[in-house]
């Protein structure tokens, strides 16, 4: 356990005991945030603050125990919520992974539909991607991948959303959205690619072409493919 009962410990103890009690709760907050910045697990970052809390208890600093108990709180509920939003991501390129993408597809269609929005569903695929990756390597093409994802999130509002489903297979949500706008976001989006790279998309409209999450997934889907097989025809 990397919680250690030392002189420093002793010297944070008497510190977090003199202070006011939003100011010890901030200390010892600060306290955790420095060592998990040196590479100590929060599980124990959080035995290390119950540790402090017996330290102010032989210092006679139960004035403290609130403050304590509010910093633990304060830590767990960061971990937690860093946690949960890590699970959501694509570990190589930091948007939304499949399952997330999805479940934001499913939960804007009932919005939209709720209250008679508009979105766009867009899917893209890396053109040639397979013969890029075998001839220059695995790590070229997960650059190419960071570099689509990176461009796809730089061209969306912070009110659409953005999802690698898989290999090189991506995804845009844009919210009322028309063809005019998507047009637009295209059209920026592939000013942002690198030269090399370029990319075939599958366009679907909610509510004129799709009325339910799967309809508009399958419609961008099959626009998508018939686009790709006309390019390779």
């Amino acid at each position: 356990m990397a919680s250690v009962v030392d002189a420093s410990s002793w010297e944070i103890a008497s510190v977090v005991a003199s202070l006011a009690p939003d100011e010890a709760a901030q200390a010892l907050i600060r306290h955790a945030d420095e060592r998990e910045r040196l590479g100590i697990a929060p599980s124990d970052v959080v035995a290390d603050l119950l540790a402090l809390g017996r330290l102010l208890k032989c210092r006679g600093g139960q004035s403290a125990r609130p403050a304590l108990d509010a910093a633990v709180v304060a830590y767990i509920a960061r971990v937690t919520g860093e946690l949960a939003e890590r699970a959501q991501r694509d570990p190589l390129t930091g948007v939304l992974n499949h399952a997330a993408f999805h479940a934001r597809v499913s939960a804007e269609t009932a919005r939209a539909r709720r209250y008679g929005g508009t979105l766009a569903l867009l899917l893209f695929d890396v053109d040639r991607f397979k013969e890029m990756n075998d001839r220059r390597g695995h790590p070229e093409g997960d650059r190419l991948l960071r570099a689509l994802a990176a461009a796809l999130a730089g061209t969306a509002r912070e009110t659409d959303a953005v999802g690698r489903l898989g290999g090189d297979e991506f995804a845009g949500l844009l919210l009322a959205a028309d063809k005019v706008r998507v047009d637009a976001f295209l059209a920026r989006l592939y000013d942002r690619l690198p030269r090399e790279l370029a990319v075939s998309a599958g366009v679907a409209f909610l509510p004129d072409e799709a009325a339910t999450a799967e309809e508009l997934v399958a419609l961008a889907d099959r626009r998508l493919y018939a686009r790709k097989a006309a390019q390779a025809a």
